[in-house]
């Protein structure tokens, strides 16, 4: 009974420091989405319509707008 009762307490003190690691399902997935005001949106937007289509500040934008879509969906 001795020898059940160390190796009980052995391995509660093994596990303890994952306890840390173990988190629930949305802790750690929903990110924080940065509100802009619709005047902050419309300035944006006027300033992307100004760019060609092509250019990699506007595809770099659109990854960014995909990647808001995303964290949005997680937390839903």
């Amino acid at each position: 009974m001795r020898y059940v009762m160390q190796a009980s307490a052995v391995l509660v003190m093994l596990l303890m420091p994952l306890n840390g690691c173990a988190k629930g399902v949305s802790d750690g997935l929903c990110l924080h989405v940065a509100s802009y005001t619709a005047t902050e949106q419309a300035e944006a937007a006027k300033v992307l319509a100004q760019m060609e289509p092509s250019a990699v500040t506007a595809r770099m934008l659109a990854d960014y707008g995909r990647l808001r879509e995303e964290a949005r969906a997680l937390c839903r």
